[in-house]
């Protein structure tokens, strides 16, 4: 389009260009230099589509004036004596403006100076409107956001990509719901969840279904635990970094949190325990733990800092909430003991079949003392009777039928691959990235070298089409320069991409 508009302008100076001609050739030398003077004027004006700046202009930006006596006299007789059958100034062209090549050419009847100059006066103007219209189009074109480099990626949401979701698994899951059960799978239920899942969980975790509480998704799990245990002004450790949305519900409850930071192998337990053994140090009523390729850092929490936190958890008498929907995750390493069977009556245990199943079935859990799941289940009673019972019952049949396991080996696979090649795209594309590759899970946590301002970064690289979700997220303070990179939602292909958009838009901004 800009190729188009120029050629127009530049055949409008072609024209300005062959007026001149045309008047020297009538034989009138103040004429001629009075359209010499408003070629150069077009010429300007013209020329500044070139710089991207509008087209200078004399005052006002009227066009410069003639200086010739000859030319003020013409001018005159122009304005006072018009040619009959002349149009307006404004009006389309005549035919015989139209044909100013031809007159220039030698042949038709030659305008008269009264005509020429009129029609240079028309064509001048056009070329200023022309021009300043132009210019006032690019100045905007300049602030219009960089189109993306191509279709957008998102490293920011913790979620499976289709591809390695079984669909037809669950398709066949949900037909036998509906053949084995119809009257369970359409029922309201009970708030402690579909009675078949509730064993099935149960089983897998070696306890009475009486410690089991089926929920609609993880999140209520946390939500139903923490309207439990946590009063306003109750304190509750947390990891630093944490997940957000564990960070805003116990906000919304009125907690005094308090951040221990996270080491290579999990929450530092030296640290907690200083703050708790100091006189006036905390007091908590829970802690919250994610120990499996936590979220938002990708790190695991080791078995000799699960047995520190379980002993201080036992010596200053708070409880521990593993949540813990990523431990079925692990492509490399060792599995380690749940905390929930080292300590059964001190550990409120959640985990979640979104990242195992698919996230659309919103289907999570808590299993803990009996005491504490009968008192939630008072609470989900009368927040909403009973959760789904059709997702419930179609991830019994999808778990019971032995596709979960499956499913599992494609997702480990798939995200073994992921996290293999992000590490890989970080090292070539960005080194100054400071990262440790997780041995399960969605997430990889990168540092950047600080004073890295990663929210103007965020900004940089969505322009690109390239999204994450920055560290000061899950973080009461600090994370500035850092960012959560989740890879389970991308291919491979678009890992590659992705990081490096990203370096590109660290780059611009050194």
């Amino acid at each position: 389009m800009n190729r188009e508009i120029a050629s127009t302008l530049d055949e409008l100076e072609r024209k300005l260009h062959e007026l001149e001609r045309t008047l020297t050739q009538i034989g009138s030398r103040e004429i001629g230099s009075r359209a010499i003077g408003s070629r150069a004027i077009g010429s300007r004006a013209i020329g500044s589509r070139e710089a991207g700046s509008r087209a200078p202009a004399g005052g006002d930006g009227a066009p410069d004036q003639g200086t010739g006596e000859a030319s003020r006299l013409v001018d005159e007789a122009v304005e006072t004596q018009p040619e009959a059958g002349q149009p307006p100034r404004g009006a389309a062209p005549t035919p015989r403006a139209r044909g100013l090549q031809g007159a220039a050419s030698g042949y038709g009847k030659p305008p008269t100076a009264a005509e020429l100059l009129r029609f240079r006066e028309r064509l001048e103007r056009t070329a200023r409107e022309l021009t300043h219209d132009y210019d006032e189009l690019l100045g905007r074109l300049s602030t219009v956001e960089p189109a993306p480099a191509g279709p957008a990626i998102s490293f920011a949401r913790g979620a499976p990509s289709l591809d390695i979701i079984d669909v037809a698994g669950l398709r066949a899951a949900a037909a036998r719901a509906f053949d084995s059960d119809p009257a369970g799978t359409t029922a309201y239920g009970t708030s402690i969840g579909y009675p078949r899942l509730r064993a099935w969980i149960a089983d897998r975790h070696g306890v009475e279904p009486e410690r089991v509480l089926v929920t609609n998704g993880s999140m209520q799990a946390d939500a139903f635990l923490f309207e439990l245990l946590v009063r306003p002004g109750d304190e509750v450790v947390v990891e630093r970094p944490t997940y957000d949305r564990t960070l805003l519900a116990l906000h919304n409850r009125g907690a005094r949190l308090r951040a221990i930071d996270l080491q290579p192998d999990g929450i530092d337990t030296e640290e907690l325990a200083r703050l708790l053994g100091d006189r006036r140090g905390a007091r908590p009523k829970l802690a919250h733990i994610i120990p499996n390729f936590q979220n938002p850092a990708g790190r695991t929490l080791s078995l000799e800092r699960r047995e520190a936190l379980l002993a201080l958890a036992a010596q200053y008498g708070f409880m521990v909430f593993e949540d813990d929907p990523y431990v079925a995750l692990r492509f490399s390493g060792e599995s380690l003991p749940t905390m929930l069977s080292m300590d059964p009556d001190r550990v409120v245990y959640a985990s979640s079949f979104s990242k195992t199943v698919c996230p659309g079935v919103r289907v999570g859990y808590l299993v803990g003392p009996a005491d504490v799941i009968g008192e939630i289940a008072k609470l989900a009673t009368n927040t909403y009777i009973s959760p789904s019972m059709v997702a419930q019952s179609i991830v019994y049949e999808f778990c019971a039928s032995g596709a979960i396991e499956r499913s599992i080996e494609t997702v480990r696979g798939a995200l073994a691959e992921r996290a293999r090649t992000l590490a890989e795209a970080l090292r070539r594309e960005l080194p100054e990235a400071d990262f440790g590759v997780p041995e399960g899970g969605y997430f990889m946590w990168v540092a950047l070298p600080v004073g890295t301002d990663v929210s103007a970064l965020e900004r940089a690289a969505g322009e690109l089409g390239v999204s994450f979700v920055k560290g000061t997220d899950f973080m009461l303070e600090g994370g500035e320069n850092a960012l959560r990179l989740a890879y389970a939602g991308v291919t491979p292909s678009q890992i590659d991409e992705g990081v490096g958009r990203l370096a590109a838009a660290y780059r611009s901004l050194a």
